[in-house]
């Protein structure tokens, strides 16, 4: 967030929108220049490169620009007294000796310097670099922590929004995902919410500090906060109302991902930046995405609205508009469990499977309706596929049925089965079975194509012309014909395979009789 005074913003129409910067040449010109300030110039008073900075200010950059970038970079650095002395110290000493006489001209400053110097056993030089080298301008720049330009430029547009996100009455926004960082952030700063469900997604309304009586700068600060976290998911936007201190105006503030790419992505200054809670929910993550399976596993998908309170499941399964959610209970308090089990219990319309320790030992969950898995140390991966498998056999019966009075209709040689069911807006499965259902003899399935059945003779014909050939061999003259699937094809025109050992070169292949 930057000092509300450096703030770059357009008004119009009762609408106010930041002035972001953009990657153009002068703008990244202007942050490698002041970039350059600071790093070259380790040792040096901070006035001495503030100097050199404030004459890009009198040439060709907005000053409010300059100052914005400036303020950001300073963050990045460690200013020191460059003294060995204490300051604070030097001067009291300073100070008391001086109260003793009246300091009257010149020569008694510098006798009370000599006396002070003598008493501490310093030399008088140093006595005097020390009196003032703690003032903000005179601080040395002692380390400078680099940063790429492009970056520094997001960070600046971030900061943009965060500073007019502090003087709101109101935030809503919503976010694709990332809420269970979201909602830990908003009851850690004690921010006050609201929740509704607007066109299926989750609508949260924040209010802002301008809406509340006292310390509206410190709930402004924490409301600025959460921005980072909610700009940082795939799909977001955020709506604010904003109070103009000149006119005590109200302007409407709205921006969401389509400014993704120019505003930082980070939020690990303000979380521990973890992807999962617990080994337990990264070992789950990992077990169920080495299976390969056909559904997408997303880690803390979405809000679902639980009377007047929220729940964010662990993870959701989702597929053809589908979606199966997992929430894991493992080692929780029993007021945590209870909570937990009156949070279930008020689902409705949610396919929600439950994963619970043994060692828990709670008889109240066992009763949850849906369905239920007990673990041991880790979240089993079976039990779920079986259940995702029986909801694809759903889906695909809801798909055959749509699809009961159309006739597949394929007219290339060859057509790859994923191509057709994009067509179709089907699965891959139903469009496999509604084939095998309207049994179009001129076609047959080869792995994952369609292959016309004269095809497969012509191909037959090129690969019989193949002697003393090996699986790489064959396999280079198939893909040269148009064809994938080179073991599935051979298999299907009567050829067998023979494995000497693992390398392809050393295989025989041979048509059956």
């Amino acid at each position: 967030m930057l000092p509300s005074n450096l703030l770059r913003a357009r008004i119009s129409q009762g609408k106010i929108q930041p002035m972001y910067a953009l990657f153009d040449p002068n703008t990244l010109r202007l942050v490698n220049t002041i970039t350059d300030f600071f790093s070259s110039n380790i040792g040096k008073k901070k006035k001495e490169i503030l100097l050199k900075i404030k004459l890009l200010e009198d040439k060709e950059f907005d000053f409010k620009l300059v100052r914005g970038f400036l303020k950001l970079i300073e963050r990045r650095c460690v200013f020191e007294a460059d003294s060995i002395i204490n300051p604070v110290e030097a001067r009291m000493q300073v100070f008391e000796e001086g109260s003793k006489k009246r300091l009257e001209a010149l020569v008694n400053r510098n006798q009370i310097i000599n006396n002070v110097a003598i008493k501490i056993n310093v030399k008088t030089e140093e006595l005097e670099k020390a009196l003032f080298c703690d003032i903000d301008d005179e601080l040395i720049l002692k380390k400078y922590e680099p940063i790429e330009p492009k970056k520094l430029v997001k960070q600046y547009n971030l900061s943009l929004i965060q500073t007019l996100i502090f003087k709101s009455l109101r935030m809503k926004f919503f976010s694709s995902s990332n809420w269970k960082e979201i909602f830990r952030s908003i009851k850690k700063l004690g921010l006050i919410y609201s929740i509704e469900r607007v066109d299926e997604k989750s609508v949260v309304t924040v209010e802002g500090p301008l809406s509340l009586l006292k310390m509206t700068d410190r709930y402004g600060t924490t409301l600025a906060k959460i921005v980072p976290i909610i700009v940082s998911a795939d799909e977001w936007w955020i709506q604010a109302e904003v109070l103009s201190n000149k006119k005590s105006k109200i302007y409407q503030f709205e921006s969401d991902s389509k400014i993704s790419e120019i505003i930082s992505e980070s939020y690990s200054e303000i979380l521990s930046g973890k992807i999962y809670d617990s080994s337990l929910e990264e070992r789950f993550a990992n077990d169920f995405n080495s299976y390969n399976s056909s559904w997408l596993l997303k880690r803390e998908p979405e809000l679902l609205s639980v009377g007047e309170h929220v729940m964010i499941p662990d993870f959701s399964f989702e597929r053809r508009g589908v979606k199966v959610y997992l929430e894991i209970v493992g080692f929780w308090t029993q007021e945590y469990l209870e909570r937990k089990i009156r949070k279930l219990e008020q689902l409705r319309n949610v396919s929600m499977i439950v994963a619970i320790d043994e060692n828990l030992g709670c008889s109240k969950i066992k009763n949850f309706k849906g369905p239920l898995i007990i673990f041991k140390k880790k979240v089993p991966i079976k039990p779920i596929i079986e259940y995702l498998k029986n909801i694809e056999s759903i889906i695909i019966d809801r798909e055959l049925k749509l699809l009961q009075n159309i006739k597949l209709k394929l007219t290339k040689d060859v057509e790859n089965i994923d191509e057709v069911a994009n067509e179709y807006n089907m699965s891959v499965e139903s469009i496999r079975e509604k084939f095998r259902r309207d049994d179009i003899k001129d076609y047959r399935i080869i792995g994952d194509q369609f292959i016309s059945k004269s095809k497969l003779n012509n191909l037959e014909k090129k690969i019989d012309e193949l002697t003393n050939a090996t699986l790489p061999d064959y396999e280079t003259k198939i893909e040269s014909l148009g064809f994938k699937n080179t073991i599935e094809l051979l298999e299907a025109l009567g050829y067998t395979i023979e494995w000497i050992n693992l390398d392809p070169n050393n295989t025989i292949i041979k048509k059956r009789r």
